[in-house]
């Protein structure tokens, strides 16, 4: 059945298929052989092959191969989870290095952590470039009661990716001051840009989920607000928690925002 998304914030239609929420065939394939398979070194390049497959359907496999009876499987699955850079990854993580007793596998644990805790899977982005015109800051707010480092960066990835598609863009390193951002701004002569993402708890009623991301636009370094955009997104066929498709909404709501922001920086 096909999950039907209205934008509200903006004129627009959204279809969630199924393949946007169901796993690939190769992730299935992979996590077979890592659950299944009674040789650690298949096991071991099983996790490593999901680490690379940017599939949020790898996330639970590799939490549980934490566990794993060799060694070899543990670092590997360790490593994973830190490479593929999701964010659910990190409370496995957390949870399983308290216990862990191998040295390896524990070294392993704690760089993943700093890892995602450190914006995970998102890049330093760029420095401006001989064409750029704009130069954004991001902020993230998150109202949700989820952990902050895992909204940070499914939205702070979101946001950053849709801006460097766009021509003439560039966006700041997380946590740049605002002095060496107007130093930035000045030096290359570019229009700043600081855009704050508060993310709003999402909302499961009537089976249904929806999804508020409040963009607010401002100047940047003198952060003067300039105006704010609200993307609402509701899913269908959604009666339980399902962290995942909270991830999607969460994307498209911030994608749909750097869109409106864009146009409106072209009109300036």
């Amino acid at each position: 059945m096909r999950k039907s998304v209205p934008v509200v914030a903006a004129l627009a239609l959204f279809v969630l298929t199924p393949e946007v929420v169901r796993a690939d065939p190769r992730t299935g394939y992979l996590v077979q052989q890592l659950k299944t398979s009674e040789d650690f070194r298949v096991r071991t390049q099983a996790a490593l092959a999901l680490g690379a497959s940017g599939d949020d359907a790898a996330v639970k496999p590799l939490c549980d191969a934490l566990a794993d009876a060799n060694d070899s499987v543990k670092v590997a699955a360790a490593a994973a989870l830190g490479k593929l850079g999701k964010p659910t990854g990190l409370p496995c993580l957390q949870t399983a290095i308290k216990n862990e007793k191998s040295a390896s596998a524990k070294t392993q644990m704690q760089k993943s952590i700093d890892t995602l805790k450190n914006g995970g899977g998102v890049p330093a982005p760029p420095p401006p470039g001989p064409d750029t015109k704009y130069y954004v800051a991001i902020e993230i707010s998150n109202k949700t009661k989820r952990p902050a480092a895992e909204i940070e960066t499914i939205v702070r990835a979101a946001m950053q990716t849709k801006l460097l598609g766009k021509a003439g863009y560039a966006v700041a390193p997380k946590g740049e001051t605002a002095a060496q951002g107007g130093k930035v701004v000045n030096g290359k002569k570019l229009k700043g840009f600081y855009l704050i993402a508060s993310v709003e708890p999402p909302v499961y009623e009537n089976g249904n989920l929806t999804q508020i991301v409040r963009v607010s636009m401002w100047t940047y370094p003198g952060k003067a607000l300039q105006g704010e955009f609200s993307p609402k997104l509701t899913q269908s066929d959604t009666p339980k928690t399902d962290v995942q498709s909270e991830n999607v909404l969460m994307k498209m709501c911030v994608e749909n925002a750097i869109d409106s922001f864009a146009k409106i920086v072209a009109s300036m």
